[in-house]
């Protein structure tokens, strides 16, 4: 049974569906990460693992859909800048790796 919040009634309610939300997290981004892998695949050079324009169009949007469901629009932002900062040096080395074959 998910509890909303104003349901929980017990510290161990809230720990519960923090632990849940956090499976589910967890999930979404492997499955993100999927995503990404596959990018390093049909990308053909190291260089092109950074498109500015790219990371400002996506930090822009998770900051609005951030700030519509009511989190902090810049803790959003500095998490998937943190994401996306990751998956780029990923698809660097991911990319030269493979063309050193």
């Amino acid at each position: 049974m998910i509890r909303k919040p104003a349901d929980c009634t017990t510290k161990a309610h809230i720990r519960t569906e923090i632990d849940r939300l956090d499976a589910d997290l967890v999930a979404l981004l492997a499955e993100r990460f999927g995503y990404v892998q596959r990018m390093a695949e049909i990308k053909s050079s190291p260089d092109e693992a950074l498109v500015p324009e790219r990371v400002d169009e996506v930090l822009d949007r998770v900051a609005l859909a951030a700030g519509e469901a009511g989190l902090d629009e810049q803790l959003a932002r500095d998490l998937w800048r943190r994401l996306i900062e990751w998956n780029i040096e990923f698809e660097r080395r991911t990319i030269a790796a493979r063309l050193a074959q």
